[in-house]
């Protein structure tokens, strides 16, 4: 590659990265402006408050670390990239249309008065299937860079580490969008699902070395 052509690369693919971060940020800092303020004229009416807005504020901490780890994947995923094409910056920018949905999608999740449970299904089936639109988009622009060799220098692990990651979303969020029309606490998959799917992916990988010895 060139010299001028690499840095034009190099410049694109930074204005790319800087984007998607400032995207994040806002997402992520836009989650706290309909915090509820706690009030009250003593103690306990403060606390009483605190209680009733519990709701909200478990959204606002849900939402921050979802909001955190697929950011977190996606700096890890651009820190090898080399080059974008037309491909990456799409699938790019459908990543971002997730990432700025989340505060809305929090808002449904707080939204009060008497639901059925059909109703409240679909108010976190959303939030659910949010997820795993992006970490599918993730999986796929992982896949395009290795693949078209945007990324060449991406370690191996660094790829199973991601793959395994997004996979582990796909299961937790995936799998509690049906169980919603039948259990309200559904949403507890979207902790164990990744949890276990990570543990089951370390115990079926062999040990260091392992490979190695049989090969010899």
């Amino acid at each position: 590659m060139a010299t001028g052509t690499a840095e034009f690369a190099t410049r694109a693919v930074e204005r790319l990265s800087l984007f998607s971060d400032a995207v994040a940020a806002i997402a992520i800092t836009l989650l706290a402006i309909d915090l509820p303020v706690p009030s009250g004229p003593t103690v306990a009416a403060f606390w009483s408050s605190v209680r009733l807005n519990n709701s909200h504020y478990a959204a606002f901490l849900i939402s921050f670390v979802v909001i955190a780890g697929a950011w977190s994947r996606h700096h890890d995923m651009f820190r090898y990239v080399v080059d974008i094409d037309t491909r990456l910056r799409q699938l790019n920018m459908a990543w971002l249309l997730t990432v700025v949905l989340i505060p809305f999608a929090t808002r449904l999740l707080t939204s009060r008065g008497h639901q059925t449970l059909g109703v409240h299904a679909l108010r976190l089936g959303f939030y659910a299937l949010l997820q795993v639109v992006a970490s599918a988009l993730l999986l796929l622009m992982l896949r395009h860079l290795t693949g078209h060799e945007q990324a060449p220098e991406t370690p191996d692990p660094e790829v199973t580490s991601l793959t395994r990651q997004s996979y582990g979303w796909l299961l937790g969020f995936g799998l509690s969008i049906p169980l919603f029309f039948a259990w309200s606490y559904a949403w507890v998959l979207w902790i164990v699902g990744p949890l276990a799917f990570s543990i089951w992916s370390r115990w079926r990988q062999p040990p260091a070395g392992e490979d190695k010895d049989d090969a010899g």
